[in-house]
């Protein structure tokens, strides 16, 4: 038997390294910018509050605004977007409202972020009366996320084999039984895979939270989702519109400590995504 060798594709290499360089050298730019401001990255600046003043501020209270919003995000979207996948894919009937239900879905998910920071600001903050919360800025988040958790989880609970599903039911398993014990552990690295995707995105976006009305400075840090809405990306926006070089610098630190915390978000997806696969096989 002879093996097949795998054509190179010259115009797809070309493409991935001037992506690469371009990110390359994107990154170093930022990492200039804020390791050469005066106070640098340093304990202070990650723990102090905002200030109108260059000296002494920090992003402490943008910081764990950014946990707040991810953490809200989390406990909305996931149960809900991966309920919903489950249901369109292993219960609902193959219906015209089920077609048009999925449409949307996979519609929604390319939806730019200031929409829904527009949906966000007529629903939560003044329909509810939330006000430009921590919490109102949650549920625009999940909102943000929840059509890319839909889509992404459909997809891999779709790659589960249907042999698996009929096997299950042959040993007289329920519906249930099949999606709890073989559909969502097979298709669980795929789903992990696509909801840190989404988060992604919501955990940089900063559209729909300036139109929320985010704070552009806090003395302290938000304790509960009652308190004003701030994060990371709001303020390197706020930093990065002041005419002082100084603010510059200190958004470009920022952005290294947004990339970070993407960066870490990320590693984790995929150790448990590994994870789940080698508990798969």
């Amino acid at each position: 038997m002879t093996r097949h060798k795998r054509r190179r594709d010259p115009v797809g290499a070309a493409c991935r390294v001037a992506a690469l360089a371009v990110l390359s050298g994107f990154l170093v730019f930022t990492a200039y910018l804020g390791f050469a401001a005066s106070r640098g990255v340093g304990i202070d600046f990650l723990r102090g509050a905002s200030s109108v003043a260059v000296d002494g501020t920090g992003m402490g209270p943008a910081l764990a605004g950014t946990l707040w919003l991810l953490l809200l995000t989390a406990v909305l979207a996931l149960p809900i977007g991966i309920g919903t996948a489950i249901y369109l894919e292993e219960y609902a009937p193959r219906t015209r409202v089920t077609a048009v239900i999925e449409s949307v879905a996979a519609n929604l998910a390319g939806v730019p972020s200031v929409i829904y920071g527009i949906v966000g600001l007529a629903l939560f903050v003044r329909a509810l009366g939330m006000g430009p919360t921590i919490l109102a800025g949650g549920c625009t988040l999940a909102v943000l996320a929840l059509p890319g958790v839909i889509v992404t989880s459909r997809t891999a609970i779709r790659r589960v084999p249907e042999g698996l599903r009929l096997a299950a039911y042959g040993l007289g398993a329920t519906r249930w039984q099949v999606v709890r014990n073989q559909i969502l552990p097979a298709a669980g690295s795929g789903i992990v895979a696509g909801c840190c995707a989404a988060f992604t995105r919501t955990a940089g976006a900063a559209a729909p939270l300036l139109v929320l009305g985010t704070a552009t400075y806090m003395s302290f840090a938000p304790q509960t989702p009652a308190h004003p809405l701030t994060s990371l990306p709001t303020q390197i926006f706020t930093w990065a519109t002041r005419s002082q070089e100084e603010f510059a610098a200190l958004a470009a630190g920022a952005a290294i400590m947004l990339l970070l915390l993407l960066l870490i978000m990320n590693l984790i997806s995929a150790l448990v995504v590994r994870r789940l696969s080698g508990a798969a096989r």
